[in-house]
């Protein structure tokens, strides 16, 4: 089979273009307002401070629990910092260090899942083995375990999360290099002569970047939860750095004596945050699937 006709077939397997993705856009006004609220989200959070230069760890005992105002938009907390201030970081270090960890898991499953798929053998042995191995251990318990292993804090959380999630991509990113492996393009490329390096990386690769993306939605919303419940139990951020977890539970024995607005806040971005990405997750997943049919709703 000639060059030219292996060039022929590899065309035909493309991904969706992006004609096709700003057409499915178009269509389903519910993904294009979720992806439009995660980057307003994104962009708050990273300009936020520039607008709002309010030291987020500035203690003023005389303005303690002060309700939302003029003068503090979103209120204070239990020793009289800004909301607003404190938010701003907060949300930037918790959906910094989610985008950390879905990038991380993204990078590590896609290699594991390129060797496990394409050599077999003992390769997809042990690495499913690895991956099986710690799918076995709850998230938070591994990263609790992590955390422990080192000190309390957001990087030892984030290592500990993104231990956890790679398998996820490895898993699902396996089973599509086989699937891939075995189309007639890949072969008629294997049978000119071409390197395997070069089959897996520039034939197979750019058709896992759909699914490694959804995937990184799942695991960007997943892994934010965990930030915060592992904040929560005063495993994450350590006081003063702000997180959403760690507000949380600074403000909740306020939450029934009518300073509601202490942990509600840092809730409410929490509830935002995960639930947009979870509805793109979902919604995206028609777009950029080849093998599916996209049926947008209204």
């Amino acid at each position: 089979m000639s060059t030219v006709t292996v060039l022929t077939i590899a065309s035909t397997q493309k991904a969706p273009k992006a004609g096709r993705i700003r057409a499915f856009l178009k269509k389903d006004r519910i993904l294009t307002a979720c992806l439009a609220g995660v980057l307003l989200l994104f962009l708050i959070v990273l300009i936020g401070p520039m607008v709002w230069p309010i030291d987020a760890n500035a203690v003023s005992l005389a303005d303690k629990l002060q309700p939302p105002s003029a003068a503090h938009l979103l209120g204070t907390d239990s020793v009289g910092r800004d909301m607003v201030a404190r938010l701003l970081v907060g949300a930037r270090n918790s959906l910094g260090a989610g985008l950390i960890i879905a990038l991380i898991g993204a990078v590590l499953g896609a290699l594991t899942g390129l060797l496990a798929g394409a050599f077999g053998g003992w390769v997809d042995t042990a690495l499913t083995w690895l991956t099986n191995s710690i799918l076995c251990f709850p998230t938070i318990m591994l990263a609790m375990a992590v955390v422990m292993a080192f000190r309390p804090g957001i990087e030892a959380v984030v290592i500990g999360l993104s231990i956890h999630s790679f398998p996820w991509y490895m898993r699902t990113l396996r089973g599509e290099v086989l699937r891939i492996s075995s189309l007639d393009f890949i072969r008629s490329t294997r049978a000119i002569g071409a390197k395997e390096r070069r089959v897996l990386f520039v034939h197979i690769f750019p058709h896992l970047i759909s699914t490694m993306i959804l995937q990184m939605a799942a695991v960007f919303g997943a892994a934010v939860l965990s930030l915060a419940a592992l904040g929560y139990l005063g495993l994450g951020a350590q006081p003063p750095t702000a997180e959403l977890g760690a507000m949380i539970t600074e403000g909740q024995q306020y939450f029934l004596t009518g300073e509601w607005w202490v942990a509600a806040f840092p809730g409410l971005i929490l509830l935002i945050a995960v639930s947009l990405t979870t509805v793109i997750a979902d919604r995206a997943r028609e777009v950029l699937d080849p093998r599916g049919e996209y049926v947008a709703s209204e």
